[in-house]
């Protein structure tokens, strides 16, 4: 065993013993804190931190200890203009609120001005409607050591979770924005005085409300700007605990403390018993190779200095920092450690330089053989570096004899390429007009397309009976294949994206089945609010709700016929199951109805989504899931079907549109820009698209720029005009001077994170006009994604990251909108009432507005 190992050993038994004293009396290190800091002079103040005092003579108090939630709004709103850096009022609100102390408005108001402020800092006991507008959020209760007094934060309150802070710590995490946050290691802290003696910058709450209600802006700015503003109660009900300076001290005296021992980091440095261990262990160790290093008088000395500075060291930290340190148990350990050093026989140390001499030995020689082995090197460079010279001669004296064939052979290789360079110049003029005259020239119906076997006519033909025209032999198998599946009453599920003609499939099933004299029913999933859901599906009766009278609901409607399920994949989890019972018995239940309702219906439903990747996610139901896909078409997007499938739809969309106008014919140009464009809006995009460009044109023919079709540098949603008896090109440039400017303000929303503030400053616009802007925007994205609120929610955010705000914001503008119409009873007058409560809209919208209007109506 070494001398090291014996000195090792000796020392982690005077550690054992040390620790095992610190066990059984550790009320000696708890005296030693009291005793420091009554005796040591209060900590430094934090200057950021004002404390504010409400009491039940403040204006904030409408009896019986609650507090007025609007005051508390117009208190947070004027700080927040003052320029206070965080704002945190410990008080809480009671549930409900009642009339004296400000109802439900006065939270409104608090909410908006939490919201607005984005600095304000709650307890954990805050209304969560009002804490999920916090900058952050605290738990506010304190407990004391078992001997009742209150000394720091226990070992489980330590959280190092920035989201389950104490109500100080919370406050200083948000002032620093989640950074540099100071936090204890043990929890005890230095106090920064007395409550009695008002350590920190004091202000009741009648002073600062007298100077909001006075409008002393100026005044309020100069006490709280930059500071972090804590408002705390000091009523004789409020929780009070003691501590070593005094008794009966408010809570929020005492996170005031944590907040300022956060700032200050002036935390009282109490060491862990493994950090004890670790630098106990490490002194002794020290010690040993010390005295095993020197064993002479000189030797001694050193111990003797290693550890008067240690005890020194130790005294510092503890009138600097408050460090308690067991000295007993270090003492026992060194002790221990000194002796077994002490003893070793001299002859490790011979050990160890005969050891040390044999190493040194063994480096000289590796020294010598490495030397020896990079002069070979240099030697065999030298070499090769003098015949890479010699060939370097030769080679100038080829290059002399070769210069002047060089320059003739370089004058016949310019002149070659001049005439090389003029030929292609011609050519590419050439190809260049010619491309002119192909996308100039309109392209004839019978160039489009050429039907090809008889087998596929007919199947074209009976395609387009049920308004589906293609020459896809993919879609056409897939009709194909409906036809033959169609008379079963197996459920049908139709995967497609939007546009690709899913109803029109699941139309043609239903004709193409027993059912066809029956009623085909078509339901969007996405557009029935979860609340209204079996009333919509299943019906109810009268007197199940307020003002309900009997109604039959879309599975009864469609008894003995068809239910098309529209966008199934987006039906909420908790409504899956109420389907689910329905399309494995045909029995629901009314709303309000006790005896259950049997239908005979044929399930067809579509979907934009991988069901099968939702299920493995959780979100659907499996069972659900297997009971829907009975038979599984899946329809091929626009740009998979081929060109000659595009140009056919064309052909067919422009001879529609032009059934009451002189025949319009493409251009060879813009054909080939529709065969490039992808149309991730499919069938849909494509006939407004063509739609738009019809009721542009001047003229007869169809050129690629009337398209407008996106380009990399633009491409935003474009806007058809609607042409009447007036001057076409003025209707045109005012709707598209309208269209970039809706386009404008959605990228400035969107840039903003649809912080209307922000946006607003930005646009200097104020904030009721952005408001107006968003909600136009909202109804006509409803309208033109046909009542699909995912696909507009999707389409007005723009990114994943704003979709939930949107969904919020969109959810209240639309539910707004449908509360406004309940007093009417016809749409007509609903609609008059809109357009005088929402004349700030622009009138762009409003046609928007009434086809919403007109479909809750016809509901």
């Amino acid at each position: 065993m070494t001398l090291a190992t014996a000195g090792l050993l000796f020392a982690l038994l005077g550690i054992f013993c040390a620790y095992g004293f610190s066990s059984l009396f550790p009320q000696v290190e708890v005296s030693l804190y009291d005793w420091h800091v009554r005796a040591q002079s209060p900590t430094s103040i934090d200057p950021s931190i004002v404390v504010v005092t409400v009491d039940e003579h403040s204006p904030a108090s409408c009896g019986n200890e609650g507090w007025n939630s609007s005051t508390i709004a117009k208190m947070i709103s004027a700080l927040d203009r003052a320029g206070a850096s965080v704002i945190a009022p410990a008080i809480s609100f009671q549930v409900p609120n009642p009339s004296e102390c400000g109802d439900v408005l006065g939270n409104a108001q608090l909410l908006e001005a939490t919201k607005q402020a984005g600095k304000v800092v709650y307890p954990s006991f805050a209304q969560p409607m009002i804490a999920t507008e916090a900058r952050a959020t605290g738990w506010f209760m304190l407990s004391a050591d078992k001997d009742g007094i209150f000394r720091g934060l226990s070992e489980k309150q330590r959280s190092q979770d920035l989201n389950h802070l104490p109500f100080g710590l919370a406050i200083a995490s948000a002032y620093n924005n989640d950074r540099s946050l100071h936090l204890p290691e043990q929890g005890l802290i230095t106090f920064a005085g007395r409550w009695a003696d008002q350590p920190f910058p004091t202000y009741t709450f009648k002073k600062l409300f007298d100077l909001v209600q006075q409008g002393e802006d100026v005044k309020l700015a100069n006490l709280i700007r930059d500071k972090i503003v804590f408002i705390f109660p000091i009523t004789q009900n409020s929780t009070r605990l003691d501590t070593p300076l005094e008794t009966d001290v408010s809570l929020g005296f005492l996170h005031a403390n944590l907040l300022n021992a956060s700032l200050t980091n002036s935390w009282v440095q109490k060491p862990s018993w493994e950090s004890w261990l670790l630098r106990t262990l490490a002194l002794a160790v020290t010690l040993a190779i010390f005295s095993l290093w020197r064993r002479d008088m000189w030797g001694w000395l050193g111990v003797g200095i290693i550890l008067l500075a240690s005890f020194g060291l130790n005294i510092m930290s503890f009138f600097s920092i408050g460090s308690v340190w067991p000295y007993l148990s270090s003492t026992i350990a060194i002790v221990c450690t000194l002796v077994g050093t002490t003893v070793w026989p001299l002859y490790e140390e011979r050990k160890r330089v005969r050891n040390q001499i044999k190493k040194v030995s063994t480096q000289l020689y590796d020294t010598q053989e490495t030397l020896a082995k990079k002069e070979l090197v240099v030697d065999q460079l030298e070499e090769e570096l003098l015949e890479v010279k010699e060939q370097a001669q030769e080679t100038a004296q080829k290059f002399d004899s070769l210069s002047t064939t060089e320059d003739e052979t370089l004058s016949l290789l310019r002149e070659a390429e001049v005439q090389a360079a003029n030929a292609r110049q011609q050519l590419e003029t050439l190809q260049k007009d010619l491309r002119h005259l192909q996308k100039s020239s309109p392209v004839l119906p019978q160039e489009i397309h050429q039907s090809s076997d008889a087998h596929q006519q007919q199947l074209q033909q009976e395609t387009e009976s049920f308004g589906i025209r293609t020459c896809s032999p993919v879609l056409l198998q897939t009709f194909q294949e409906l036809k033959k599946t169609a008379r079963t009453d197996n459920p049908i599920l139709i995967f497609g994206e939007t546009g690709t003609g899913k109803e029109l499939f699941a139309e043609a099933a239903h004709r193409l089945s027993n059912r066809a004299q029956g009623p085909f029913v078509s339901i969007n999933m996405a557009a029935i609010r979860p609340e209204l859901f079996e009333s919509e599906l299943f019906g109810h009766v009268k007197g199940a709700f307020t003002g309900a009278i009997s109604r039959r609901g879309f599975f009864e409607t469609a008894d003995r016929g068809s239910v098309f399920l529209d966008e199934i994949g987006e039906l909420p989890l908790d409504l899956q199951a109420k389907l689910l019972r329905v399309l494995e018995n045909g029995e629901f239940y009314r709303v309000g109805q006790s005896s259950p309702t049997h239908v005979d219906v044929r399930i067809i439903a579509a979907t934009n989504r991988d069901l099968s990747q939702a299920v493995n996610d959780g979100q659907y139901r499996e069972d659900l899931y297997y009971r829907l896909r009975s038979l599984v078409f899946t329809l091929p997007p626009l740009r998979e079907r081929g060109t000659e499938d595009l140009t056919l739809l064309v052909q067919h969309i422009l001879s529609d549109l032009s059934s009451d106008r002189t025949p319009v014919q493409c251009t060879q140009g813009a054909i080939e820009a529709i065969h490039a464009y992808a149309w991730p809006g499919n069938v849909r995009e494509l006939r407004q698209s063509l739609s738009q460009a019809v009721a542009l044109i001047d003229g007869d023919i169809l050129a690629e720029h009337d398209l407008r079709l996106p380009t990399r540098e633009n491409s935003g949603t474009r806007v058809a005009p609607t042409m009447s008896n007036v001057d076409e090109q003025t209707i045109a440039g005012k709707e598209e001077i309208a269209r970039r400017e809706d386009v404008f303000v959605l990228s400035t929303l969107r840039k903003h994170g649809f912080d209307m503030q922000a946006t607003a400053k930005a646009l200097e616009w104020d904030r009721s006009t952005v408001t107006q802007r968003l909600k136009g925007l909202g109804f006509q994205a409803l309208v033109d994604h046909e009542g699909d609120q995912r696909s507009a929610i999707v389409s007005l955010a723009g990114s994943a990251s704003h979709e939930k705000i949107v969904k919020l914001k969109l959810d209240g503008y639309y539910r707004n909108l449908l509360s406004s119409t309940t007093p009417y009873k016809t749409a007509e007058e609903a609609i008059a009432n809109c357009r005088k409560r929402m004349r700030n809209i622009p009138e762009r919208h409003f046609p928007a507005i009434e086809t919403l209007i007109r479909w809750h109506y016809s509901v």
